[in-house]
């Protein structure tokens, strides 16, 4: 059978866990599925609107669409058809970043063998890898904000929006000059945080300040507290959200902070939902963000049982767990929004 499995299919489900000769995998079956039925299974028997949704899912959301007639009979016969836009961005990564491109393959490999998508199995090993290679964008030497500044790649530019709105995007302002002469001082302006192309909002910890003040008594201003979970699990999050978003370009919401990179005169800027002339209805929209964020929570309550605790496959490292726990969650939710999209896309239009 041509195409994908809906990855909300893939991941809401019951799981047990597999053991190989080295490396744990998750047997990932659909005896939960949110849909009841796979969005391609949905379009049996619509041969046609399957021929539009299989060649929606193998391109970026602004690319222009080429009919399915057009590609190979391995490519129609292949299941990963999300392997293309991502094979496709870490080649655009690569002429710009050549020494740091490798890293990026265990995203392409978690998915080139079929075992995600066909055989709905999670090589717990391979996950382990991408957040490594999350670790190492953000902790690299040349993870400077001049060097990627430089980099007109769509992954770099939004690596780099998020990660500064995620740490406030701190500026420093003068404030006006005191009426009485004196010091002008300077004012520290931050940002309310990295804002996904659904609308939430990431922060943080050590930003998100709550401010008290009871009637009569001094104001209190109390913190969340920075712990290595929080902080390596919300890295994990930006890096993936920044790959996904750079390789899928699913249309975001106003207020997204994709939609206020600045872009450069070879790319395109992101493309972002237009009430005007929809591509899918609002409520079909919303659907779309529901199942992804289902997905997500599914995904990301299966994984961390299977890291952490007494599980045989328990890493005895809660700041890992939680690192591979965050990444299998938002690969689930940006699968589940690319699929999606393009399902109310080709149906609605």
């Amino acid at each position: 059978m041509l195409g994908l499995r809906s990855i909300s299919a893939t991941f809401a489900i019951a799981f047990f866990v597999t053991a190989g000769c080295s490396l744990p995998t998750l047997d990932l079956r659909d005896q939960i599925d949110l849909h009841r039925v796979s969005f391609h299974d949905k379009l049996i028997g619509k041969e046609t609107l399957a021929k539009a949704f299989l060649a929606c899912t193998r391109q970026a959301h602004d690319e222009p669409k080429t009919a399915l007639d057009t590609l190979s009979i391995d490519e129609r016969q292949s299941s990963g058809f999300v392997d293309r836009p991502i094979r496709m961005l870490i080649e655009r990564v690569q002429a710009h970043r050549p020494d740091e491109t490798d890293s990026l393959r265990a995203l392409q490999e978690l998915f080139a063998d079929g075992e995600l998508l066909r055989h709905r199995r999670l090589d717990l090993g391979k996950l382990r890898r991408v957040a490594d290679t999350s670790r190492q964008w953000h902790a690299h030497v040349d993870f400077d904000e001049d060097v990627l500044a430089r980099d007109t790649s769509h992954f770099a530019q939004l690596l780099l929006a998020y990660n500064k709105a995620y740490f406030g995007d701190v500026q420093f302002i003068p404030k006006p000059t005191p009426p009485n002469g004196g010091v002008r001082s300077v004012l520290k302006v931050t940002s309310a945080g990295f804002v996904d192309r659904n609308g939430n909002v990431w922060v943080f910890p050590g930003l998100s300040v709550n401010v008290q003040k009871e009637l009569g008594a001094r104001a209190t201003v109390s913190a969340l507290s920075v712990d290595s979970q929080r902080v390596s699990s919300d890295l994990a999050r930006v890096f993936l959200e920044a790959f996904f978003d750079a390789a899928f370009r699913v249309p975001a919401i106003h207020g997204a902070t994709a939609l206020r990179v600045e872009p450069n005169p070879q790319e395109s800027p992101y493309p972002e939902f237009d009430t005007s002339h929809p591509t899918i209805p609002l409520e079909a929209l919303a659907r779309v963000t529901r199942d992804a964020l289902r997905a997500e929570a599914a995904v990301t309550s299966l994984v961390g049982k299977a890291v952490r605790g007494g599980s045989v496959f328990g890493t005895q490292n809660e700041t890992l767990a939680a690192t591979l726990e965050t990444a299998a969650g938002v690969i689930a939710k940006k699968l589940v929004e690319h699929e999606g999209f393009c399902y109310y896309q080709v149906t609605a239009g």
